[in-house]
């Protein structure tokens, strides 16, 4: 008797959850084909231990709308408009030894979709992702791609043709920074000059034209990035100078040099600074007790810097930052990663003082965040 109770339940069940069962409607995939409005943050993961994808996060809750794969050893760069993203990155037959392709994708950001894609001069290096490394030149017609085999040299990529059409050698010199107008670049050597370089659109380039030292790289070395402020470039050094450069003709030329006063505070990190157009503000990593080697140290303090005078404007309490980015409205948002991952946002107040609140916070944002760019 209780045998057959039993049994009579178990199949009772089994047949109401057979009932339910038959209620559950399929879930349906869908692919969205563009991501979700409003402003984004791009965080280039470069990982070292395989590709180097791209992730995109809304501004507002920092909020992962999506990611684009990229092959390894990224380096990206945001067309003016935002709307176009351009990487180079490598894609290794055996990874540490066979061929190497080097790759440029042109990406539609809103449909995270690669648009087109080409290869180039293998010898691109593999540095940890700089903005020096990946330029858009001439009014966005070419890009410029640093190589290192370890000797070092630019390729120019004609973007109309989707080709490389130039290896320019740079010698003892690092980063290519666009000027302002036309097809010249700059380059920072170890000798304490900057080397400037011409190319034409048939591939023929000038001889490099080096300026006069400008710093002692065993002294007081520079920071290989500078901020494009108006007209001048604007280097930082690792005890805290800044040097203003005027690289609008043949040959570039120091026009001042200009202390942070940090005393024994001093700059810190990859993407040292960031700079705000509107408000004419340089945004700076900074690390108390600075010795010889700590110029990689994270941040315990972004200051504030009038580019104009140079003083300091604000000091506000960081969160480890290793990288930092200022977006471009009248009313900026500053950005920073720290290398354990974590993506910070903070609100800016400007005025007579400028103070950063952190507003929002995503861990694990990347294994290795070495590159941020936004489109707003």
């Amino acid at each position: 008797m209780k045998l057959t109770t039993a049994l009579t339940l178990t199949l009772a069940g089994l047949a109401g959850m057979a009932h339910a069962a038959d209620e559950i409607q399929p879930e349906t995939l869908t692919i969205e084909k563009t991501i979700a409005p409003g402003p984004n943050v791009l965080v280039m993961d470069f990982g070292m231990v395989g590709s180097s994808p791209v992730y995109v996060f809304g501004s507002e809750e920092l909020k992962l709308k999506g990611n684009i794969g990229t092959g390894s050893f990224g380096q990206m760069v945001l067309s003016k408009d935002g709307k176009t993203l351009y990487t180079v990155s490598a894609y290794l037959e055996r990874y540490v030894y066979g061929d190497i392709d080097a790759v440029v994708h042109e990406w539609d950001l809103q449909t995270m979709t690669a648009k087109r894609e080409f290869e180039i001069n293998d010898k691109f290096g593999h540095a940890e992702s700089q903005p020096g490394l990946l330029t858009l030149a001439d009014d966005e017609k070419f890009l410029l791609v640093q190589n290192a085999t370890p000797a070092t040299s630019v390729t120019v990529v004609d973007l109309a043709k989707g080709a490389d059409i130039a290896e320019v050698p740079t010698p003892g010199c690092w980063t290519a920074i666009p000027a302002v107008e036309g097809r010249r670049f700059t380059s920072i050597c170890g000798d304490g000059t900057l080397a400037s370089y011409g190319f034409e659109a048939d591939g023929t380039f000038t001889k490099p034209v080096k300026s006069a030292q400008i710093f002692d790289a065993d002294k007081d070395a520079l920071f290989a990035n500078p901020l494009r402020v108006g007209s001048k470039l604007i280097y930082l050094s690792f005890g805290g100078n800044f040097l203003v450069v005027d690289d609008s003709a043949e040959t570039a030329t120091l026009e001042k040099t200009v202390s942070i006063e940090g005393g024994e505070w001093a700059p810190g990190g990859s993407e040292v600074m960031t700079y705000h157009a509107p408000s004419n503000t340089i945004f700076v990593m900074m690390h108390k007790g600075a010795f010889d080697g700590s110029h990689k140290n994270p941040a315990e303090e972004i200051w504030a810097v009038d580019a104009e005078t140079f003083k300091v404007k604000g000091r506000s309490a960081a969160n480890g930052e290793t990288g930092i980015l200022a977006t471009k409205g009248d009313a900026p948002e500053l950005f920073g990663v720290t290398h354990t991952g974590t993506l910070v946002k903070y609100s800016v107040a400007l005025g007579d003082e400028v103070t950063l609140t952190k507003s929002a916070e995503r861990e694990g944002a990347a294994i290795f965040p070495a590159l941020m760019v936004s489109d707003f």
